[in-house]
């Protein structure tokens, strides 16, 4: 359902822009992250400094975004909004893992050992709504549009842990 309705929604702007003749872009992003709300890259800094393990699941695989990244990647959009054309991009740190391989991330940035974390299936750990296995996301859109394609998600992690994103 929440897909459904996500597309519903692009699709109405996207049909308003062209009935209307005004510029509008659709941006998809996935697994943000950020210094401010509940995260899953947050979740697991917390859980780095008070678990011994941590289960997590091996075989979703996506591209954790962190919100600074993604910022700088909307203000170059707007500032090259007239010369790129109206449509859907995606915006997304470069690269993909799972949620598993960003944990273990996670953990040896904050210093704690990555092999406290511990793959499973997401058959093992149901969620209230189904996740996606592959929702990996093709920036190629992005870059050939002309706007600067966002780094590595693990150098993006680097650097916002850097900032003091994981601590809180």
């Amino acid at each position: 359902m929440y897909g459904r309705t996500k597309l519903a929604g692009e699709r109405a702007v996207l049909s308003s822009v062209s009935s209307s003749g005004a510029s509008a872009h659709v941006v998809r992003t996935a697994w943000l992250y950020g210094a401010h709300g509940g995260n899953f890259v947050r979740t697991m800094a917390a859980l780095a400094r008070g678990r011994e393990t941590v289960r997590v699941v091996d075989d979703q695989h996506g591209n954790p975004t962190w919100t600074h990244d993604l910022a700088e990647g909307l203000v170059a959009l707007a500032l090259a909004a007239d010369r790129v054309p109206v449509g859907v991009l995606h915006c997304a740190n470069a690269a993909a893992t799972t949620w598993f391989e960003l944990a273990r991330a996670v953990f040896t940035e904050v210093g704690a050992d990555p092999d406290r974390v511990v793959p499973c299936r997401t058959a093992e750990f149901p969620r209230p709504a189904p996740r996606p296995a592959n929702s990996v996301l093709d920036t190629t859109g992005w870059a050939g549009a002309g706007l600067p394609e966002l780094r590595h998600w693990r150098h993006a992690l680097h650097a916002a842990a850097a900032a003091g994103v994981l601590v809180g």
